[in-house]
Protein backbone atom coordinates (compact mmCIF):
# COMPACT_ATOMS: atom_id res chain seq x y z
CA UNK A 1 0.00 0.00 0.00
CA UNK A 2 1.27 3.45 -0.87
CA UNK A 3 1.52 6.14 1.80
CA UNK A 4 -1.40 8.15 0.45
CA UNK A 5 -3.70 5.11 0.58
CA UNK A 6 -2.43 4.27 4.05
CA UNK A 7 -3.31 7.77 5.23
CA UNK A 8 -6.89 7.18 4.12
CA UNK A 9 -7.10 4.27 6.59
CA UNK A 10 -5.95 6.21 9.63
CA UNK A 11 -6.99 9.27 11.56
CA UNK A 12 -4.70 12.12 12.51
CA UNK A 13 -5.80 13.49 15.87
CA UNK A 14 -6.24 17.22 16.16
CA UNK A 15 -3.35 18.94 17.97
CA UNK A 16 -5.34 19.53 21.17
CA UNK A 17 -6.30 15.84 21.44
CA UNK A 18 -2.78 14.76 20.59
CA UNK A 19 -1.23 17.03 23.22
CA UNK A 20 -3.67 15.79 25.87
CA UNK A 21 -2.93 12.12 25.14
CA UNK A 22 0.80 12.76 24.97
CA UNK A 23 0.77 14.53 28.34
CA UNK A 24 -1.37 11.81 29.94
CA UNK A 25 1.03 9.22 28.51
CA UNK A 26 4.04 11.04 29.93
CA UNK A 27 2.35 11.42 33.31
CA UNK A 28 1.60 7.71 33.45
CA UNK A 29 4.58 6.01 31.82
CA UNK A 30 7.57 8.35 31.91
CA UNK A 31 9.81 8.92 34.90
CA UNK A 32 9.94 12.69 34.84
CA UNK A 33 11.77 12.63 38.18
CA UNK A 34 14.88 11.16 36.59
CA UNK A 35 17.83 13.49 36.96
CA UNK A 36 18.37 13.34 33.17
CA UNK A 37 14.77 13.98 32.10
CA UNK A 38 15.04 17.80 32.33
CA UNK A 39 18.19 17.82 30.21
CA UNK A 40 17.10 15.45 27.44
CA UNK A 41 13.32 15.91 27.23
CA UNK A 42 12.12 19.05 29.00
CA UNK A 43 14.82 21.30 27.61
CA UNK A 44 14.10 22.10 23.97
CA UNK A 45 16.90 23.07 21.63
CA UNK A 46 16.73 25.19 18.49
CA UNK A 47 17.27 23.23 15.29
CA UNK A 48 16.69 24.12 11.64
CA UNK A 49 13.21 22.55 11.89
CA UNK A 50 12.22 24.15 15.19
CA UNK A 51 12.44 23.37 18.89
CA UNK A 52 13.10 19.72 19.71
CA UNK A 53 14.39 17.65 22.57
CA UNK A 54 17.52 15.55 22.21
CA UNK A 55 16.59 12.34 24.05
CA UNK A 56 14.04 9.57 23.76
CA UNK A 57 11.06 9.17 26.05
CA UNK A 58 11.66 5.43 26.20
CA UNK A 59 14.92 6.07 28.06
CA UNK A 60 12.70 7.15 30.95
CA UNK A 61 9.97 4.50 30.68
CA UNK A 62 8.75 3.26 34.06
CA UNK A 63 9.07 -0.51 34.65
CA UNK A 64 9.27 -1.73 31.05
CA UNK A 65 9.64 -5.36 30.12
CA UNK A 66 11.51 -6.27 26.96
CA UNK A 67 9.64 -8.28 24.36
CA UNK A 68 10.41 -9.59 20.91
CA UNK A 69 8.69 -9.32 17.56
CA UNK A 70 7.10 -12.74 18.07
CA UNK A 71 5.09 -11.25 20.94
CA UNK A 72 4.10 -8.28 18.81
CA UNK A 73 2.63 -10.70 16.27
CA UNK A 74 0.63 -12.47 18.99
CA UNK A 75 -1.15 -9.20 19.75
CA UNK A 76 -2.63 -9.07 16.24
CA UNK A 77 -5.82 -10.78 17.39
CA UNK A 78 -6.02 -8.83 20.66
CA UNK A 79 -5.34 -5.20 19.77
CA UNK A 80 -7.62 -3.11 17.59
CA UNK A 81 -7.31 0.67 17.24
CA UNK A 82 -4.08 2.11 18.60
CA UNK A 83 -2.77 5.60 19.13
CA UNK A 84 0.75 6.15 17.84
CA UNK A 85 3.17 9.00 18.36
CA UNK A 86 6.94 9.49 18.26
CA UNK A 87 9.69 11.57 19.78
CA UNK A 88 10.07 15.24 18.92
CA UNK A 89 13.50 14.87 17.33
CA UNK A 90 15.08 17.10 14.73
CA UNK A 91 15.84 16.18 11.14
CA UNK A 92 19.27 17.67 11.85
CA UNK A 93 20.00 14.60 13.99
CA UNK A 94 18.22 11.97 11.88
CA UNK A 95 20.19 10.98 8.81
CA UNK A 96 17.60 8.80 7.09
CA UNK A 97 16.24 10.20 3.85
CA UNK A 98 12.49 10.96 3.82
CA UNK A 99 12.21 9.95 7.48
CA UNK A 100 9.28 12.16 8.47
CA UNK A 101 6.07 11.14 6.71
CA UNK A 102 3.94 12.90 9.33
CA UNK A 103 4.44 15.96 11.51
CA UNK A 104 6.79 15.47 14.42
CA UNK A 105 4.08 16.23 16.98
CA UNK A 106 1.38 14.26 15.17
CA UNK A 107 -0.55 11.45 16.81
CA UNK A 108 -2.49 8.97 14.71
CA UNK A 109 -5.21 6.43 15.37
CA UNK A 110 -4.93 3.32 13.22
CA UNK A 111 -5.71 -0.37 13.28
CA UNK A 112 -2.89 -2.29 14.99
CA UNK A 113 -2.57 -4.81 12.18
CA UNK A 114 -2.43 -2.08 9.57
CA UNK A 115 0.32 -0.40 11.57
CA UNK A 116 2.35 -3.62 11.79
CA UNK A 117 1.99 -4.22 8.08
CA UNK A 118 3.07 -0.64 7.28
CA UNK A 119 5.39 0.30 10.15
CA UNK A 120 7.91 1.57 7.59
CA UNK A 121 5.77 4.71 7.20
CA UNK A 122 6.60 5.69 10.78
CA UNK A 123 9.76 6.82 12.54
CA UNK A 124 11.78 4.02 14.12
CA UNK A 125 10.93 5.06 17.67
CA UNK A 126 7.17 4.88 18.14
CA UNK A 127 4.89 4.70 21.15
CA UNK A 128 1.67 2.72 20.93
CA UNK A 129 -1.22 2.77 23.35
CA UNK A 130 -4.98 2.96 23.17
CA UNK A 131 -7.43 5.54 24.42
CA UNK A 132 -7.52 3.94 27.89
CA UNK A 133 -3.74 4.24 28.30
CA UNK A 134 -3.77 0.94 30.21
CA UNK A 135 -0.78 -0.36 28.28
CA UNK A 136 2.00 0.77 25.99
CA UNK A 137 4.33 -0.82 23.49
CA UNK A 138 7.45 1.05 22.42
CA UNK A 139 9.42 0.20 19.30
CA UNK A 140 12.92 1.67 19.47
CA UNK A 141 15.66 2.07 16.90
CA UNK A 142 18.09 0.16 19.12
CA UNK A 143 18.95 -3.53 19.10
CA UNK A 144 19.28 -5.66 22.20
CA UNK A 145 22.36 -7.71 23.03
CA UNK A 146 21.16 -10.44 20.64
CA UNK A 147 20.84 -7.98 17.71
CA UNK A 148 17.04 -8.04 17.90
CA UNK A 149 15.03 -4.85 17.80
CA UNK A 150 14.52 -3.45 21.27
CA UNK A 151 10.79 -3.43 21.98
CA UNK A 152 9.38 -2.61 25.40
CA UNK A 153 5.96 -2.83 26.94
CA UNK A 154 4.15 -1.89 30.11
CA UNK A 155 0.83 -3.57 30.78
CA UNK A 156 -0.89 -6.04 28.46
Amino acid sequence: MELENFKKNMEILNPIQANKYRQRYIDKYINTQSRYYPEYIETLHEFSDGLCYTGYLWDFLKSPIHIHEEQIEKYRSKLKQVLIFWDNNSRDRIYIKDYWKFGKKTMVRVDYNLFLDHAHFFPEDVYLTDETLQWTIVFTHEDDINNRRLIMQVGL
